[in-house]
Formats: C-alpha cells, sequence, structure tokens
C-alpha cells in the first residue's frame, strides 16, 4: 500500500484567501449571502422546524467529527447508502448548552424525531435511521457550495495563485469524493454562524427572515453600484452601505415565500424586528433593513445594535474564511 505524500508548499495560506476575499468582497459577500439563504429555506422545509433540524445536523457533525478521529472518510453514495449509522452518546445538558435550546425542548425534539423516524434507540445506541439522513441529505448545498468555491478559484487565478478556475462540477464531484470530511468543515463554520444569530435575534426563524432582507438588499445595492462596485464596497462599510444603498425593501408576503416560512409567522417576525428597530417598514408597506436616512462609522460606533451585528457579521466573515482556506486545501491546493 502505498502512503500519498501531503506537499505542505502546495498549501494556500489564510492570510492569502483572506487578502483575495477583502479585494473580491463585493462579489463574494453575495455569493455568500446566496449561498446561506438557499441552506435556510431548505433547512426549514425540512422540519418546518429550525430548533429540530439543528439537533439533527449537530448529531451528523458529532458523526463525521467521530469518523475523522479514526480516519474514516466516506464519500457521499458510501453515506448515504447505510440504512442506519451509529451516533456518539447524546449528553441533553451540552446539546441544549450549545444550541441555545432548553433542555425540556431538547428532550421534546429528539422525542419527535424518535416518533418520526429520523431516529431511533437501541439499548444504549443511537441510530440515524433512512428518513433521518434523508432529512439533512445536503445535495442542493453541495452544488451551492461548489458554486460558490468555484467563483472564489476565478479570483484566486487572478491573483496568481491558481492556474485556472476550477469548475462548478468538478468541484461538486470532489465534494462528494470527501463527503465526511469537506462536511465536518463546513458544520464547523455553519453550526456557530446559526447559533451566533440565533442568540442575538432571540431564534432562528427572525434572523432567516432578517437575512432575506439584507440579502435582497446587497442585490439592490450591487445594481445600485453596477461596475464601479468594488472600489466602493468593502467589509469594514457593508453594514452602512446596504442601508445607504440598498434602499429597496420586500413586502411580506414575498419574504414569506423566499423565506419558505408561512405568513402569519413572517409578520409576527418582522413586528419585533421592528420593534428592535432592525427594520422598518416604508410607506409602501416595504421592509428596508435599519430604514435609516443615512448611516455612517459614528452612527454605528454609537448604537449598541448597529454595533452587535456589524460585529457578529465580522465573526463570521473570519470563520467564513477558515472554511474556505481548509476546504480548498482539501480539494484543490493538495
Amino acid at each position: 500500500m502505498s502512503l500519498r505524500e501531503l506537499k505542505f508548499s502546495n498549501q494556500i495560506q489564510e492570510e492569502q484567501i483572506k487578502s483575495v476575499y477583502h479585494k473580491n468582497f463585493n462579489y463574494i459577500v453575495t455569493e455568500r449571502f446566496y449561498f446561506q439563504q438557499q441552506w435556510l429555506h431548505a433547512a426549514y422545509n425540512r422540519f418546518k422546524d429550525f430548533d429540530k433540524y439543528l439537533i439533527l445536523i449537530h448529531l451528523v457533525h458529532k458523526t463525521f467529527k467521530a469518523y475523522g478521529d479514526f480516519q474514516i472518510k466516506n464519500t457521499f453514495d458510501e453515506f448515504y447508502s447505510k440504512e442506519t449509522y451509529e451516533i456518539p452518546k447524546i449528553n441533553v445538558i451540552d446539546l441544549s448548552r450549545e444550541l441555545l435550546i432548553s433542555k425540556e425542548t431538547t428532550r421534546r425534539k429528539i422525542l419527535e424525531m424518535e416518533r418520526d423516524g429520523a431516529i431511533k434507540k437501541d439499548k444504549k445506541k443511537i441510530m440515524i435511521n433512512r428518513k433521518g439522513q434523508e432529512y439533512q441529505k445536503p445535495k442542493d448545498s453541495i452544488r451551492n457550495m461548489a458554486r460558490l468555491l468555484s467563483r472564489f478559484t476565478d479570483f484566486l487565478s487572478q491573483a496568481g495563485y491558481l492556474d485556472k478556475k476550477v469548475e462548478n462540477s468538478v468541484l461538486d464531484k470532489k465534494i462528494k469524493d470527501n463527503f465526511t470530511q469537506i462536511w465536518t468543515i463546513f458544520f464547523e463554520f455553519q453550526i456557530p454562524t446559526i447559533v451566533g444569530w440565533k442568540k442575538f435575534f432571540g431564534d432562528i426563524e427572525t434572523w432567516a427572515i432578517w437575512a432575506q432582507c439584507a440579502y435582497n438588499q446587497n442585490l439592490v445595492m450591487n445594481k445600485g453600484f453596477k461596475e464601479s462596485l468594488s472600489p466602493e464596497l468593502t467589509s469594514d462599510n457593508f453594514v452602512e452601505k446596504l442601508n445607504n444603498w440598498g434602499n429597496q425593501g420586500l413586502n411580506a408576503m414575498t419574504i414569506s415565500e423566499l423565506s419558505g416560512i408561512p405568513r402569519p409567522t413572517a409578520l409576527r417576525k418582522l413586528n419585533t424586528l421592528i420593534k428592535r428597530k432592525l427594520l422598518k417598514k416604508d410607506k409602501n408597506n416595504l421592509y428596508l433593513l435599519f430604514g435609516l436616512p443615512k448611516l455612517d462609522t459614528n452612527t454605528i460606533e454609537k448604537d449598541v445594535t448597529l454595533k452587535t451585528v456589524r460585529d457578529i457579521n465580522k465573526s463570521n466573515e473570519e470563520r467564513f474564511i477558515r472554511m474556505l482556506t481548509k476546504i480548498l486545501n482539501t480539494i484543490v491546493f493538495n
């Protein structure tokens, strides 16, 4: 058996990824938003319950990490060909603390998944059934991740770190061939991102609705900037530019349709966001982030809510760059 040698000299550094990310921020942030909105829509549609889905992917993540600890790597097809697979022992207290879900709710949702056939208990073992696997089978997310990575490799090639852009189809296959390894890296980014926004907004549904408005305003802003976008928009001024340039909102029906969240629930969450001054409804009944006449750095620094939004976004950005570095070093720079 021949051992594959890892050539560290071929690996790209996080600082290099960070440099390319910031140089092309205006384009990458739109890809990030697109990926996240597609993921949130699919996640909600699984159970119509974000917390239940969060528990399920947390359990899958623990399983993938355990695979990695024992040097086990499954392809996408290998992993999803299993009728059941055992997951590490569940500690409800730890699960509750890590995911910001009460212990009682955590127990109830695990029991609901057991009754639904997604998971089952066999003496001391806990198994995820075929049905549970199908609930979190990320076929669309892999395709969207390949799209995002392909766009980034285009910028890497422009910076001289790659000979040429890597196509979506090539990256899609590489992700599936290294599935449990790559999706462990993705979960290391995604789960803390979700929990961080949940802590700020109170629940994931509220974040999903607010994020849908943010994505829309980002598209409006890009259209306004057109080709002069690059020198105008940076990571540091993103929140203020989103308010100042993304000046066309969405109505409640559209937000409900795009997020998948029922309109009565969406309306309740929208009202909560207005009370917290995270959204504003204009005279046309369109919802806008912040909705301030003019936003600048000084205003953000003096406003606790705006500053917190900016800081969470920056923290998630750093985590996103780490994820990009790890994934690209696994399937491109190897």
